[in-house]
C-alpha cells in the first residue's frame, strides 16, 4: 500500500513559507516520550538532520562533534540515530537505527534525509500535483 501525503507548509527562514513535500513522523528518544513532529522530506539531503533542543529532549546520545557541510553553509553537528514512525490511514511503519545529525542549535528545520529512510520506501515526489507518496520496500 502506498502512503499518500499532500504538501505542506514548514514555516522556516529555509523554506519561505511554501509548499514542500513534508509529512508527520513520531520521534522515538531514549526518555520513552515519542514526540510528533512535521518534518520536511529532502531527497538532496544525504542524512536527517534535528535541531539540537529536540534531541536533548528526547534525550538521544551524541558523537563527537563535527562540522558538516550543505547548501546552506556549514553548521556544528553531533551524529547520532533514532526511531521514527511514518503513519497514513491505518499503515504504521517502524524505522529504527535512522542515522540523523543533531544541529547544535534550534534554528534548523527537522529534515529527512536520504539515508536510512530512502532505501526503505519507494519515493515518489510529485511536483505537479504537490504529494509526496511512499510505498514500502519490501525486506530481504
Amino acid at each position: 500500500m502506498t502512503l499518500s501525503f499532500k504538501y505542506g507548509i514548514l514555516p522556516d527562514k529555509f523554506t519561505n513559507d511554501t509548499k514542500k513535500p513534508v509529512i508527520k513522523i513520531t520521534l522515538h528518544g531514549r526518555n520513552q516520550m515519542p514526540i510528533d513532529v512535521i518534518a520536511l522530506v529532502d531527497s538532496g539531503a544525504d542524512v536527517s538532520l534535528i535541531p539540537k533542543g529536540l534531541a536533548d529532549y528526547l534525550n538521544l546520545r551524541k558523537g563527537k562533534k563535527e562540522i558538516s557541510k550543505g547548501i546552506g553553509g556549514e553548521i556544528g553537528i553531533w551524529n547520532s540515530s533514532i526511531n521514527i514512525t511514518v503513519r497514513g490511514g491505518h499503515e504504521r511503519h517502524l524505522l529504527k537505527n535512522i542515522p540523523i545529525q543533531i544541529a547544535e542549535d534550534d534554528n534548523f528545520p527537522i529534515i529527512i534525509g536520504r539515508s536510512g529512510f530512502f532505501e526503505k520506501f519507494k519515493v515518489t515526489i510529485d511536483e505537479k500535483n504537490k504529494r509526496l507518496n511512499l510505498k514500502r520496500n519490501q525486506e530481504p
